[in-house]
């Protein structure tokens, strides 16, 4: 919920049920059709979960001006790629990177869950470190004398 107590329009798109509310991805563009913002949002989740996330923005940004480009660089490579990779949406996503604004998209997405990731695993260490150091200080009963 936001502060006009309006259901967030991304809240489903979580990773997790306890994450929902820390979640922040951009909204979807009116000129952008929902099955296509499942598509990069996709795409943004298993680039997160392969923990590629910093070489992604790395090379979308470096490659954010030939976007066109590398379009028809996907386009022409298509039937190769086709044959060694199963991708039904392959051709989907050669026509939605040719536009500028579906990559900064991608790379919002991709930014916004690996900072939520990031937030995630911080919270588990923290969790781990207080159940050590309870563990730790158990053990070092005998250090206290000296």
């Amino acid at each position: 919920m936001n502060g006009n107590d309006e259901p967030r329009p991304d809240a489903r798109l979580a990773v997790t049920a306890d994450s929902a509310p820390e979640l922040k991805l951009p909204k979807r563009p009116d000129e952008m059709t929902e099955t296509d913002y499942d598509l990069l949002l996709d795409l943004a989740r298993k680039v997160v979960k392969r923990r590629m996330a910093v070489p992604a923005i790395f090379f979308l940004e470096s490659a954010k001006p030939l976007n066109y480009v590398g379009a028809q660089a996907m386009v022409f490579f298509g039937p190769f790629v086709r044959v060694f990779f199963e991708s039904p949406n392959y051709y989907r996503y050669t026509e939605l990177f040719e536009d500028r604004p579906t990559v900064e998209l991608l790379l919002r997405m991709i930014e916004g869950l690996e900072s939520e990731e990031q937030r995630r695993e911080k919270a588990e260490r923290a969790a781990r470190k207080a159940r050590q150091g309870d563990r730790r200080s158990r053990w070092r009963f005998w250090r206290r004398g000296s």
